[in-house]
């Protein structure tokens, strides 16, 4: 059963796939658009980029997406683990490996008027089972901006990492203390896992805010199994509402609570064993993630369930009525092959009213128009978790060069280029000769996918990429390289 397994043996499962982080990629000659997998099903490997070696995903459906790239964080399968950015065709756009630790919750965010990438970085304490790390915030260029920590003593969880207009950061945070569990069927002398939300000012670190589930939720509406931590309330999201309060999000107790952001009280409980609404036909729910208000005053979430409407996962829009306290069913987006996934999982709303799922534990992103209708979809080729996945817009301007390879083989030369991080990269040009001061331009050709494989005429002993934007402008020049082979 889904609700059986815990969060340690969760995080302990992705934690798994930290051994090897740092083998380095075997670089693999690859023609066409892109280098994939060789040696390694489920792994890309690039001539240009031989330390890099990201999960790949095969895009299944793609009919019409949202604009936009797939912003994703693998916690397990073959490759490197770390924040990965694709597009449409499943091409990595971006991917930075992590070492001895792994990233959750990555996206692009704003931060003082600017576009920024951000997600949770650490590790995983095997002892009770939480993420120990803090949050990362870089810029166009992929230069950091900031490390934001956890306040009055504690380490940010990898659950939430959400920026706001006020230049702060909302953070989720778990804690073991003692208590009295015989409400629940446990020890007197127990150990509970308390589920804390702080907002943190980014620049200076100061706690602004700070709430405790233990003041506010008692035990007894928790469904988790009684264990050595009993985790009752499993916060897994936060976001601000309309009026500037807090939704949260909490597995175990299967409910979604509105915190009064200047006392700390809860304003009302949706869902689990004492909702403050009733829910109509099909607006149950169980396990969920991802709680997120909007403007129009709805609220989605992920439904990883099995509920009373459904044994399979789905991300649901719900209408709420304050003044009847009812709740509403307005759409439902379940997977054609009727996922179910264990844990994680996330509903993003985009333009135009299409909804972006990640599945979680099921190796699958999909989009859905407004009416339900599959445009995209895609899979971990290595059946990969991904905790949330999104659609954003997204400039990356790196600091780095592009990187050239030039090879020799059969007696023609074949120039492989790449950019880490480059969006306006649209054309590669290869300049070649026999003299290193002296090149000229020997072909150009559109860019398709990560790395680029450009055979060229004759047998130059060098060659040189330059980046060039959709009007053919230079961006950027890689380093002069000797052809090989």
């Amino acid at each position: 059963m889904r609700e059986a397994l815990t969060r340690r043996d969760l995080l302990l499962a992705a934690g798994a796939g930290l051994v090897g982080l740092s083998a380095p990629g075997v670089a693999a000659a690859g023609g066409g658009g892109h280098a994939r997998a060789l040696a390694t099903p489920g792994v890309a490997r690039f001539v240009t980029e031989p330390g890099l070696s990201p999960p790949t995903m095969t895009v299944t459906t793609s009919a019409g997406p949202s604009p936009g790239y797939l912003f994703v964080a693998s916690l397990n399968g073959p490759g490197q683990r770390g924040p990965t950015i694709l597009d449409n065709r499943g091409n990595v756009v971006w991917f930075r490996p992590m070492v001895d630790s792994f990233a959750v919750d990555f996206r692009r965010q704003v931060y003082a008027g600017r576009q920024v990438l951000t997600w949770w970085e650490g590790t995983i304490d095997t002892d009770i089972g939480v993420g120990v790390g803090e949050g990362v915030i870089l810029d166009q260029r992929y230069v950091p901006v900031a490390r934001v920590r956890a306040g009055n003593g504690y380490d940010a969880d990898v659950h939430e990492f959400l920026l706001t207009p006020r230049r702060t950061a909302l953070l989720t945070i778990y804690s073991a203390v003692s208590a009295d569990l015989t409400a629940v069927g446990g020890p007197a002398d127990g150990t509970v896992l308390d589920s804390i939300v702080q907002e943190v000012d980014i620049a200076s670190g100061r706690v602004l805010f700070e709430w405790h589930s233990l003041d506010h939720v008692a035990l007894t509406e928790s469904y988790a199994p009684v264990l050595d931590p009993f985790d009752y309330f499993h916060i897994n999201s936060i976001d601000a509402d309309l009026d500037g309060n807090l939704v949260v999000s909490a597995r175990n107790t299967a409910a979604v609570y509105s915190i009064d952001r200047a006392s700390g009280q809860v304003r009302w409980r949706l869902g689990g064993r004492n909702s403050d609404f009733t829910l109509g036909p099909g607006a149950d729910f169980m396990y969920q993630h991802d709680a997120r208000a909007h403007t129009d005053g709805t609220l989605t979430l992920f439904d990883n369930g099995p509920s009373q409407s459904t044994p399979q996962s789905r991300a649901i829009r719900l209408g709420l009525d304050h003044v009847e306290r009812r709740a509403y069913l307005l759409q439902q987006y379940r997977h054609p092959a009727a996922l179910e996934s264990t844990a994680m999982g996330n509903a993003q709303v985009l333009a135009g009213d299409a909804v972006l799922v990640g599945w979680g534990t099921e190796p699958v992103v999909t989009e859905f128009g407004p009416g339900g209708d599959v445009r995209f979809d895609a899979t971990f080729d290595g059946g990969a978790w991904n905790y949330r996945a999104f659609r954003l817009p997204w400039v990356g301007r790196p600091t780095t060069r592009p990187k050239a390879v030039a090879r020799r083989s059969a007696g023609r030369v074949t120039v492989h280029a790449s950019w880490n991080g480059s969006t306006e990269t649209r054309y590669w040009r290869v300049l070649a000769g026999d003299v290193r001061s002296r090149l000229t331009p020997a072909r150009t050709v559109s860019r398709a996918g990560f790395e680029a494989a450009i055979p060229l005429a004759g047998r130059p002993r060098f060659a040189q990429v330059v980046a060039l934007d959709a009007s053919r402008r230079e961006l950027a020049r890689s380093q002069v390289v000797a052809v090989r082979g």
